[in-house]
């Protein structure tokens, strides 16, 4: 009886030393997306942006609206609407299963639609592990100001 406590105590002791990797390789998979996806939008990399997007995704930005994977596309390609600079930090990840939420800000300067967007923004993404890929299924992003 004894030996089966203790096997089934280094299974489980196992087990969840495989979750907590998995975790782990999720964070680090998870942050070097976000900073692909901000890299991509320096460079205006549609396609890098539509890798990292859900062909579902919906993202509500700084100004209230909401747009899907199509609209952000063809907003990237605006001449009007250009990121020049940014930064990410304070980026934290939290992992439930094939479900992660990825929140952290960014210091930005750009602009949209021929209007400056340039501060600092306070972002949350959510995304879905499908296939054995993160894909970004929604995002939210709000503008911090300056008290």
């Amino acid at each position: 009886m004894r030996i089966v406590i203790v096997g089934a105590a280094a299974l489980i002791l196992v087990g969840a030393a495989g979750v907590v990797a998995a975790a782990e390789d999720a964070t680090k998979t998870l942050t070097e997306l976000e900073a692909r996806w901000s890299a991509a939008s320096l460079t205006q990399d549609v396609k890098a942006v539509d890798a990292i997007l859900a062909p579902d995704w919906v993202g509500r930005g700084w100004s209230g609206t909401q747009k899907n994977k199509t609209q952000a596309l063809a907003d990237m390609k605006d001449p009007n609407s250009k990121v020049t600079a940014i930064k990410n930090h304070d980026v934290v990840v939290r992992v439930y299963g094939n479900i992660a939420v990825v929140q952290g800000y960014d210091d930005e300067t750009g602009t949209d639609k021929g209007k400056d967007s340039s501060g600092t923004y306070n972002w949350t993404d959510v995304f879905q592990n499908r296939k054995g890929h993160w894909v970004a299924v929604a995002s939210q992003s709000t503008k911090v100001v300056a008290k």
